[in-house]
């Protein structure tokens, strides 16, 4: 072979290498320029800025406009976490509790759409806000591939701001804040990629028009706070709120009453309480390990929203109980066994709970005065260890009965659909503590069964027996159709009626059985609960 043959050759080479690479791209044009993703197996597009990153200047400010391009940019690499301490309840693997990980250039969003979405699909659209109490998680854990494409939908997860980033409410704040209020960052940004997602998303395949805004845990929470504040009007036209605490027990925190508790928090890093400058300047891990003073229930995230102000103007309890929310269907569930997760806030030590720290955690779950009676409704003698009793009572009077106030106020408004994620056997790969019977439907484990991908350091889908496997798809199915209709009905599962607070009807979703249960309030004790005030 001459030269010149071998030269033509390693060109043809080359070009079909090359051409095979286009045919795993795809390009898809936004407001800010066109963007690059992945092709195969689905198409996913990672790490697409939707806001300025919130540094120097405009950290502690409301997201502002992203930025632009015009040459395509590559976006095949999911992009920065936010800053935050790796802690236990959330490992991250390869990773040790105290570990700070994250860049505060962290506002992209990540979207996956079945192979062959266009312009022309209009499929409907998940936005997923992730967990984590608001000091952690990414929407880059959350691989929403098999979600998108087994369900023809597009599926959005995102970042936002986290910790004392994304929810400092300061005097010295309020001044430049909007509505004169700061705080509740992280609530603007997710706002802001949901305003992208409303701008853009019909160039992935998506339609606008049908976009459901869902989350877990912190997540959750955050839905019901895009359903009470004015500001989300028109965003979204369903909601999905897992595992949400939206009125569990001291998560009412006013803006104003967070604002004067963080004068301290600021001294503490070393600032005048009113040296802007100096705030903006401090150390991103010295912002994340500062202490917040002042004892706070156990079930109250420190850094979370707050209220009384534009963005929230009414309590969650107080918007929904009104009707003063934007009125959109809603399907919102809990796990049977959500507290087995949190036993270790009883004992950080990691030592099994004693009867002490039992009784402990209750007054500081609902305060002193009322402590009592909730041990008297949980002795730990009836559940065999003090761990299983706090676990029940943790489950029951912060997820499962605030929830039936959540779907009680709602319903009276807007179709709810309620139900509950009850595998005994729920996959994970975190240990239970030697003092509970084992996880059971723990906080979160619902999850990797309606993504049906593994989520890390939580669980693995691939260790699914087939009844988990046949629940999952199920549980998936439910979720998408909710997305795709409005309704959650699927064929072949039992009816599913809208919920009825004179019944507090739930749809119930085991490895043997998918059906509506009544009593879901009294198997949680909810009458008492409720009657006890402790929002």
């Amino acid at each position: 072979m001459n030269v010149s043959s071998g030269l033509q050759s390693l060109f043809v080479a080359a070009s079909l290498l090359l051409s095979a690479a286009q045919a795993q791209t795809v390009t898809v044009p936004t407001t800010q320029g066109p963007v690059v993703g992945s092709a195969t197996p689905v198409q996913q597009f990672l790490g697409i800025p939707y806001a300025a990153p919130p540094t120097g200047p405009n950290r502690w400010k409301a997201p502002q406009p992203a930025p632009t391009w015009t040459a395509p940019r590559d976006v095949r690499t999911a992009g920065n976490i936010c800053p935050q301490v790796v802690i236990a309840l959330f490992p991250v693997p390869g990773r040790t509790p105290g570990e700070i990980l994250g860049n505060e250039d962290c506002l992209t969003l990540n979207v996956y759409a079945p192979q062959g979405a266009t312009a022309a699909s209009k499929l409907p659209v998940m936005v997923w806000i992730h967990g984590g109490s608001f000091v952690a998680g990414a929407g880059s854990s959350y691989d929403a591939s098999v979600l998108a494409q087994k369900n023809g939908i597009v599926v959005v997860t995102l970042n936002y701001r986290l910790g004392a980033l994304g929810f400092l409410a300061l005097p010295a704040l309020d001044a430049e804040a909007q509505g004169g209020a700061s705080g509740n960052y992280g609530l603007q940004d997710q706002q802001a990629a949901l305003t992208w997602v409303k701008r853009n998303i019909g160039a992935f395949g998506g339609d606008p028009a049908r976009v459901t805004v869902a989350g877990e845990s912190a997540g959750g929470m955050s839905v019901c706070a895009q359903l009470a504040s004015p500001q989300a009007a028109g965003l979204f036209q369903q909601a999905i709120i897992q595992s949400g605490l939206c009125t569990s027990p001291g998560n009412a925190v006013l803006q104003k009453d967070a604002a004067t508790r963080n004068v301290k928090y600021a001294e503490n890093l070393g600032c005048r309480s009113t040296d802007v400058a100096c705030l903006r300047g401090a150390d991103v891990s010295k912002l994340l390990t500062t202490r917040v003073p002042g004892l706070r229930p156990i079930s109250n995230l420190v850094w979370s929203p707050t209220y009384g102000t534009p963005l929230l103007p009414r309590t969650l309890n107080d918007a929904f109980t009104q009707g003063a929310f934007n009125r959109v269907p809603v399907m919102t569930g809990t796990n049977h066994d959500e507290g087995r997760l949190f036993v270790p806030v009883a004992s950080p030590d990691g030592s099994p709970v004693s009867l002490v720290k039992y009784w402990a955690s209750a007054g500081l779950l609902v305060g002193a005065p009322r402590a009592q009676r909730v041990l008297l409704q949980y002795p730990f003698r009836r559940y065999g260890t003090p761990a299983l009793a706090f676990a029940t009572m943790f489950t029951d009077g912060v997820f499962s009965c605030p929830a039936i106030r959540v779907n009680t106020a709602l319903s009276r408004y807007v179709p709810v659909y309620a139900y509950e994620f009850n595998d005994p056997q729920a996959v994970s790969v975190i240990k239970s503590p030697s003092d509970l019977p084992g996880l059971g439907s723990y906080h979160s484990s619902s999850l990797v069964y309606a993504f049906q991908t593994p989520l890390p350091g939580v669980a693995d889908s691939g260790a699914f027996t087939p009844a988990q496997r046949a629940l999952s798809d199920a549980f998936s199915a439910a979720w998408a159709t909710f997305v795709k209709t409005g309704k959650p009905e699927v064929g072949g599962q039992a009816a599913w009626q809208v919920f009825d607070p004179a019944h507090a009807n739930v749809q119930v979703f085991t490895p043997v059985s998918i059906r509506e249960s009544t009593t879901f309030a009294t198997d949680h004790k909810c009458a008492f609960w409720l009657a006890l005030d402790v929002q």
